[in-house]
This record gives C-alpha cells, sequence and structure tokens, in this order.
C-alpha cells in the first residue's frame, strides 16, 4: 500500500479564525501508568544528565530513552489490530502479512491518516446524574438523549468522545484496568449508533474503549474491522467537561510507526475563547 493511504473519505471543516483555547486530551505518560497486561509498560530513564558531558562555555544538553507498547497510555488502535476469521478492515488478509521483525505488512498505523475533524464529547457521568459502574454499558439510546439536550448529532467525518468518568480511577492502575472486574465503556448497541451516523473515529477515557469484559471484542470488531473507524483510549477528557466545551474541533495523528497496530497520541481539542 502507498504511504498516503487512508482508507476513508475526510470532510475536514476547519474552526473560523479567532482566538482559540487548546485541551490536551492526553494523560501523562510516566513510569508505572496503567497498561493492560498483554501489552508491556511504558519507562523511562534519563540517558545523559547535565553535567555528564559539558560543551565550551559551560554548556551542557540531557537525553533520555523511552520505552512503550504501541497500545499503551493515550493511543490509537490501528487497523492492523483486530482481525476476525484472518480479515482486517476492507477484508485484508492479514494471512502472510504479519512478522515479529517487521510488524503488519498491511493496515500499518504508519499508513492512518490524521484524525482531524468536529468533534463532540458525551459525558455519561452527567447524562446518567452519578458515577458509572462496570455495569454499566453506553447504548444507542444514552447517545441519542445526550445529542438532544447537548445537539447537534454527529455527522459524517466527525469525532465522538465518550467520558465515562473512569479517568479518575488514572493513578490507580489495578483499579482502572479492572481487568478482574470489568469496566464501563461502549455497548455493540451503541457503536451501531455512531457507525450509522458515518462518524470518523470515537474515543473514550478507559483502557479498552468498549465496556468489559467482552471476550469476543464485538465493539472492536465493529468498529475497526467492519467500518473502518478508529478507536482511541485512555484518553483525558475531563478538561473539556469541566469547561462544558461539548463541541470543538479536534485533531490526532499518529507516530509513523512501520508496521505498527497502534500508537500513542497527542489529541486536541480546539475551542473558540469566547465559547469557553
Amino acid at each position: 500500500m502507498s504511504e498516503d493511504y487512508a482508507p476513508w473519505e475526510m470532510d475536514v471543516r476547519f474552526p473560523a479564525p479567532g482566538a482559540m483555547r487548546v485541551f490536551d486530551l492526553a494523560q501523562l505518560m510516566y513510569t508505572g501508568i496503567p497498561h493492560h497486561p498483554v501489552h508491556p509498560p511504558y519507562s523511562f530513564v534519563l540517558t545523559k544528565r547535565h553535567g555528564d558531558v559539558v560543551y565550551p562555555g559551560g554548556v551542557s544538553g540531557a537525553a533520555a530513552m523511552i520505552t512503550t507498547g504501541d497500545h499503551v497510555g493515550t493511543h490509537v488502535d490501528g487497523f492492523a489490530h483486530v482481525a476476525k476469521l484472518g480479515k482486517l478492515y476492507n477484508g485484508v488478509d492479514i494471512e502472510g502479512n504479519q512478522s515479529y521483525s517487521d510488524g503488519m505488512g498491511v493496515h500499518s498505523v504508519h499508513e492512518m491518516a490524521p484524525i482531524v475533524g468536529p468533534g463532540h464529547v458525551v459525558d455519561m457521568p452527567t447524562l446518567l446524574g452519578r458515577e458509572l459502574t462496570p455495569a454499566d454499558g453506553v447504548t444507542g439510546d444514552h447517545l441519542a438523549k445526550w445529542f438532544a439536550e447537548h445537539g447537534p448529532e454527529p455527522t459524517a467525518g466527525s469525532v465522538v468522545l465518550v467520558r465515562t468518568g473512569w479517568d479518575q480511577h488514572w493513578a490507580d492502575p489495578a483499579r482502572f484496568l479492572a481487568v478482574d472486574t470489568g469496566a464501563p465503556g461502549m455497548s455493540l448497541d451503541g457503536a451501531r449508533w455512531l457507525s450509522e451516523r458515518g462518524i470518523r473515529a470515537s474515543g473514550c477515557d478507559t483502557v479498552a474503549y468498549e465496556q468489559m469484559p467482552s471476550p469476543s471484542l464485538d465493539v472492536h470488531v465493529h468498529l475497526l474491522v467492519e467500518n473502518g473507524i478508529s478507536i482511541m483510549e485512555a484518553m483525558n477528557l475531563k478538561p473539556v467537561v469541566v469547561a462544558s466545551a461539548w463541541i470543538f474541533f479536534f485533531v490526532a495523528a499518529p507516530l509513523r510507526i512501520k508496521g505498527g497496530t497502534g500508537s500513542p497520541i497527542r489529541p486536541l481539542a480546539f475551542v473558540p475563547q469566547a465559547e469557553t
């Protein structure tokens, strides 16, 4: 596939000129952040301290090394991340197109176009008037009710972010990951509601996006494999919720990791200053 490959037509509507407030929707990366047991952890170490090497005039520099899985921290799932019956998005066969050394030969995350377009955030604790529990799945009825009150509904090319409130557990990795207890998230019904509106991407503040446990990853299959809709996970959505910035211009891009199945991202929401 060519390096400018993108499995969609992007409908990008840029914000009007003027003063903008920018919200950073990425979680802070530091040693010890939550990571799913099947993914390697994030780690950081200084490889050069100030004073280790001193240049003429007393000038010095510092540098560091980071290692991380491609699905650790705030990240986007590439279209090679999930397959069903050996097929990726658009019916692409994964057989013979993957290796431990070279990664994914098809749908590599380095081919993914930036996620750019009109954004919406849905705050489930505001909608339900309470904190969510692992028993809570985000349904189509929830989404319809939210947009009836905070509209307009998303249209083709939109990005819809859903805050469950689970981000409050970020500093407690065991509780945030909830491997044994499950976590709230998107239901298949909710995912279908979104795909029917032709959205470009969706994201959530949990590590798995969909309600867990979900042994067959039905929501991932529906969005990634069947519809080519990007999924972003472990987002920090509290800033836009606190500001009641329900609608914004959204930008995020994966790193150009050749053969990658996902990538860390720095998602940004741009809101006209007068609206905040």
